[in-house]
């Protein structure tokens, strides 16, 4: 891994990885109606007008796609990682983790969206339902999900469905996906699968939304300078936390720890949860080289956007 940049910084630029791939998205089951598919900042479901593209997609962890009802599949929107609304029934900063989801459902064209009121992440009724839109994808990740750059609408004249693409800095730039960046609604969680230029791109977008202070960086929690004293899982309900390191706490927490003084070992002691990642020091390093505790709480050592995952 140490030396996958320079082994495709050429390769990944102009080689076809992505599939072309057509359908209408879904965010309710009509015929299921408190039981659809929960949409949120960086997930959507689509039912492809081929099914077929689906199933040949390259599984990158070795699991197939996931049909779920009526044909559809959940599409895991690449590269991004937005605030959580519904995580083991807990929550991130409900402000910021709705408005990316809310984003995310305007772009597609689903216009005015109300969901259950005692149920508040599943949608009763959509004002356009299903919308049509296509997705770039580049393979069926560790869930079962589709891991894919998501558009609304029709692709470009002369793409037809199930084409090889290369997808470029602007293509990226039209996708959902660079627009949530874009608009500080989600961090960058950035994995080897995605082409080296592609990553070096979303790292620009993600330090320019930063800098001008766009959605919720000026309220993030666990940052570079200073520390966060966590002492339970209520203390993340109202943060703004890198998503990847939140679903670690509130595991951390389920298993029954208090505060932090055990966190860092627990990280460690299961690689399942201890990602590999090419740190921006360029050593091959780990999910616990993001961050660092010590007395008075965490904090982070780098930039989450800076480091590049493995795939689980």
């Amino acid at each position: 891994m140490a030396n996958y940049e320079e082994a495709t910084v050429t390769s990944n630029i102009r080689r076809p990885r992505y599939t072309l791939i057509k359908g209408s998205f879904y965010i309710l089951y009509p015929d299921l109606p408190r039981n659809g598919p929960q949409p949120d900042g960086d997930t959507v479901n689509i039912l492809p007008d081929d099914d077929g593209l689906v199933q040949s997609l390259k599984r990158l962890q070795g699991r197939a796609a996931e049909r779920k009802h009526l044909g559809n599949y959940s599409v895991r929107f690449e590269g991004i990682d937005a605030l959580e609304t519904h995580f083991h029934g807990q929550h991130q900063n409900p402000q910021f983790a709705e408005a990316a989801r809310d984003k995310m459902l305007a772009k597609l064209g689903f216009g005015s969206v109300q969901f259950w009121p005692t149920q508040p992440n599943n949608v009763k009724k959509a004002q356009h339902h299903p919308v049509r839109g296509h997705i770039f994808a580049i393979g069926i990740e560790s869930n079962g999900r589709i891991l894919a750059q998501v558009h609304p609408g029709e692709p470009a004249r002369g793409l037809s469905d199930g084409q090889q693409v290369v997808v470029d800095e602007a293509r990226l730039d039209s996708s959902v996906n660079a627009l949530l960046i874009r608009e500080g609604l989600a961090y960058a969680e950035l994995y080897s699968t995605m082409p080296i230029d592609l990553i070096r791109h979303m790292r620009k977008l993600v330090k320019a939304a930063r800098a001008a202070g766009k959605g919720f960086w000026p309220q993030e929690s666990l940052k570079r300078t200073g520390r966060l004293q966590l002492n339970g899982m209520a203390d993340l309900a109202q943060l703004v936390v890198f998503p990847k390191l939140y679903r670690r706490l509130i595991a951390h927490f389920e298993a029954g720890y208090q505060g932090l003084r055990e966190f860092d070992a627990w990280v460690r002691a299961d690689t399942h949860r201890d990602d590999r990642a090419l740190l921006p020091t360029g050593e091959v390093g780990n999910l616990h080289d993001l961050y660092n505790v010590g007395r008075g709480g965490i904090k982070l050592r780098y930039y989450p956007e800076d480091l590049m995952f493995d795939p689980d």
